[in-house]
Formats: structure tokens, C-alpha cells, sequence
């Protein structure tokens, strides 16, 4: 049932993200709306869904942008196993785990994404990337990161309503 709902969201999201917020940007950096369904979805405990969903994500993504097809994708995954790591609910327990983990799963995606494009042979200057693109979309991801975890957390109650014994 959540590949129903994912495969269709991560699509809008991803043409969302790669139209009209690369259009209102902090510097030259934008929130990754594909990144926070990821991180919101792994932090409900649903790990292996979280793990497909930045794989269909990421190949969205990497259908979208310059980078090299495959490594946003990648970078997903691993992301979701990064914040997998969390033991699924402790996030509702902590105001602080889904800025921490939103923090860490950012940063690890643009930085895999940068060695990704180095890895190509194209020209990058490391410095300026993360100061004009990695740091931006990492605070416009941390601010979006609580109401994302709000929204994947009512979606997964909706979608899988806790089991009520008599």
C-alpha cells in the first residue's frame, strides 16, 4: 500500500523539486524535497520501504538533473539506512532526532552527489560548493524537517493503523 501512495509522491516531488524550487533558492541551494520523504519515511520505522523509496526517488531525481544517473538514487538508499539506524519510533520520543538525522542525511547526500560529479572528471571546486549549495540546502532541509516528519508520521498511521486489542 505505501508503494501506491510513494511511486506517484516521489514523482510530483521530484518534478516539484527540479522545476519549481530551483527557482526559489538560498544562495544556490534548495530544499530536497525527495530527501525529506526519504528521512521522514525512515524515521517512522519503516526501513525497507524508506530503502525503495530512495531508489524510485533517486532514479526520478537522477532523471531530472545532471548528475551522474544512479547516484542520487545511491545516495538515497544509503541515507534511509543511515537514518534506519535510529531504531524507527525513537524520533517521536526527541524533538531534536529529526533535525539530527535530516542534518546527517543531507550532508551525506550532496556529499556523495560532489564526489559523484568529481568522480565524472567535471571541474568542482569543493569550497564553494559547500558554501553556496551543500550549507543553504542543508538549513532549508532542517527547517522543513519537522513538518515532514509530522506528514510521513500521519501518513503511516493512516496507511497502518496500530493494531487495537479487546
Amino acid at each position: 500500500m505505501a508503494y501506491l501512495i510513494g511511486v506517484p509522491l516521489l514523482a510530483l516531488l521530484s518534478v516539484i523539486q527540479s522545476t519549481v524550487l530551483s527557482h526559489l533558492q538560498l544562495f544556490e541551494g534548495r530544499p530536497d524535497l525527495v530527501l525529506l520523504a526519504v528521512v521522514g519515511w525512515s524515521l517512522t520505522g519503516r526501513t525497507e520501504e524508506a530503502m525503495v523509496w530512495g531508489m524510485i526517488g533517486g532514479l526520478f531525481l537522477d532523471l531530472l538533473s545532471g548528475l551522474p544517473f544512479g547516484s542520487s538514487a545511491i545516495a538515497l538508499i544509503l541515507v534511509a539506512f543511515l537514518v534506519s539506524l535510529s531504531e524507527g519510533r525513537f524520533w517521536e520520543a526527541h524533538l531534536l532526532m529529526p533535525l539530527s538525522a535530516t542534518l546527517v542525511a543531507s550532508l551525506t547526500f550532496h556529499i556523495l552527489g560532489m564526489g559523484a560529479v568529481l568522480l565524472t572528471g567535471r571541474a568542482l571546486d569543493p569550497s564553494l560548493a559547500l558554501t553556496r549549495v551543500i550549507l543553504p540546502s542543508t538549513f532549508l532541509n532542517l527547517v522543513l524537517a519537522l513538518p515532514t516528519t509530522q506528514l510521513a508520521g500521519g501518513l503511516r498511521d493512516r496507511l497502518f493503523p496500530p493494531e487495537v486489542e479487546i
